[in-house]
């Protein structure tokens, strides 16, 4: 009987910290910077929001190591907690898509 009890609350455990994992990840995964605009990464905002828009950014940095230009996330981003660009970071964004454009 002991044994079933332990089983139970620790399953119970479980799921409630699964629960508020998933709370805290659901708040932490909204885009706050590229909410608008026809920007790839705006689109992948909309799409699956932080999470997929990071997919993207990396995707679009590793497109422009290829083409001979250097972008690092740190170069845009103040904190990549909360992804506060830095005083170019729009700048840069604007490079890092028109170079991909070319």
């Amino acid at each position: 009987m002991t044994r079933l009890a332990r089983t139970i609350l620790l399953a119970g455990c479980f799921a409630m910290a699964g629960a508020g994992g998933l709370a805290l990840a659901g708040d932490s995964a909204k885009c706050t910077i590229a909410t608008s605009g026809d920007s790839e990464t705006a689109k992948a905002c909309a799409k699956g929001g932080r999470g997929e828009a990071k997919k993207t950014m990396k995707k679009m940095v590793a497109d422009a190591k290829a083409k001979g230009q250097k972008f690092t996330c740190e170069q845009c981003h103040k904190d990549l907690d909360n992804y506060e660009l830095t005083k170019n970071g729009k700048d840069d964004f604007a490079k890092l898509e028109a170079l991909l454009k070319k």
